[in-house]
């Protein structure tokens, strides 16, 4: 046996590995986060929402008899009929995964309380009741053996209420199921069955497709949304489930709620008005995107050297050739008068200038050559008559699209007509030669 002096020596030192490369921190704009189910609620109740613009848009086209929808005012949805009584939306959406609605579901139970509550509380001012949702209705043959399974199916059950003129007709399977329903919303057997007899059951569009099948079903065929592109459905959508959000919350932006008080409280009350959305107010298709129209503008250079003062020979003689010699002291003195001020105004903006008093010379012309085309009609002297023409379009101009001539008043625009026709731009009677005078 070897001893330890023939074993080979072994170095004191250990020997070790390299350290793994340092991992980069995550990025959380790279990862999902499935444990906050805040998004999934949020999509729920955008879908309640986009629903009530599905009961707008079916008004609009016709096909239901409403007038205005209610949001979150007694139900989901309290939706007002032409005919004065209102009709009741609930609607509920759950994982299909979950498997089709039965009566044993707690939701679907809690939804039939509710129904029996407002029918109770407004009789025969509701109507229909509808409960919505995007998941089926669990449904079996009419050859099913399993009775309780039967009993259990939302539609079978509420078929044979309707075939039944009271709760005492129920037959079984169905009696059993109606005995638990009336146990576990506390409330009278005639309540029940007169609730149940308007309770209605409706599939609407799954929750990865409703707001497309929004879009380019229940809108698109509106007749006014026909022409509208995929990008305007969509925007007019977001708009609509917008204000029916708005609808569905407290909020209250009617300034009459702060003097309400002061009325003594009378109607109409600003917070329920909030909820209401009539239908023919609310379905019109605004375009919010499309571009602001392009303001009409003149290109070129003034045709006026303001400060270069008025030619009075030349004013004179195309007043006195329009017969309205009387007119002339009046009209060379708003000349002067807007020369004054547009030199003022170019002190005060010159940034809009010469554009401006290009702006305002091109309408001012464009007014007094319309009018001297429908004076010229009759014989002249003609000028009186298209002078007050031209007073009353300039008057309109400076008052209906004040924008466009720069907010100048009418007694600057008269006085560049007056500065025009000494430019010998303007005429107030036919072109004759104008004699050389003093200025």
């Amino acid at each position: 046996m070897a001893n330890d002096m023939d074993q080979p020596a072994r170095s004191g030192r250990r020997r070790t590995r390299p350290a793994p490369p340092a991992q980069p921190d995550p990025d959380p704009a790279t990862i999902r986060n499935t444990s906050d189910p805040g998004d999934a609620t949020g999509r729920n109740f955008r879908y309640q929402h986009a629903y009530g613009v599905i009961l707008l848009a079916a008004a609009k086209r016709g096909e239901r008899p409403y007038v205005a929808i209610w949001c979150e005012h007694h139900e989901d949805f309290l939706a007002e009929r032409s005919d004065g009584r209102f009709d009741g939306w609930q609607v509920k959406t759950s994982r299909p995964e979950r498997g089709p609605w039965t009566l044993r579901d707690a939701e679907l139970v809690h939804a039939i309380g509710r129904f029996v509550e407002l029918v109770t509380a407004f009789g025969d001012r509701i109507a229909d009741l509808y409960f919505v949702s995007n998941k089926t209705y669990d449904e079996v043959g009419p050859g099913h053996a399993d009775q309780s399974k039967r009993a259990r199916c939302p539609g079978l059950f509420l078929d044979h209420l309707r075939s039944c003129t009271s709760h005492a007709e129920i037959a079984p399977p169905f009696d059993t199921t109606f005995a638990t329903l009336q146990a576990e919303c506390g409330c009278g057997a005639e309540e029940l069955f007169g609730t149940l007899s308007r309770v209605r059951l409706v599939v609407g569009p799954s929750r990865t497709e409703f707001e497309a099948t929004l879009s380019h079903e229940h809108l698109g065929s509106l007749e006014s949304c026909r022409g509208l592109s995929p990008a305007q459905l969509d925007e007019f959508r977001d708009d609509l489930i917008a204000r029916v959000h708005r609808a569905s919350t407290l909020q209250v932006t009617n300034p009459f709620r702060h003097l309400r008080a002061l009325a003594g409280g009378c109607d109409p009350d600003p917070a329920l008005a909030a909820k209401r959305l009539a239908v023919d107010d609310t379905v019109i298709y605004r375009p919010r995107s499309a571009a602001l129209p392009i303001p009409f503008a003149f290109p070129g250079t003034p045709d006026l050297n303001l400060g270069q003062g008025i030619a009075s020979s030349v004013l004179k003689q195309k007043l006195d050739r329009g017969g309205l010699l009387e007119e002339l002291d009046t009209m060379e003195s708003r000349g002067r008068a807007a020369e004054y001020n547009l030199l003022a105004d170019v002190q005060r903006r010159p940034e809009a200038y010469p554009a401006l008093q290009r702006q305002l010379e091109q309408l001012v012309l464009g007014e007094c050559a319309e009018a001297h085309l429908r004076a010229r009609r009759s014989p002249p002297p003609y000028g009186p008559a298209m002078l007050i023409d031209v007073q009353n379009r300039l008057r309109r101009l400076a008052e209906e699209r004040p924008a466009m001539v720069g907010y100048h008043q009418y007694e600057c625009l008269i006085g560049v007509a007056a500065l025009l026709t000494s430019e010998c731009l303007v005429w107030w009677s036919p072109r004759f030669p104008i004699a050389p005078g003093p200025a």
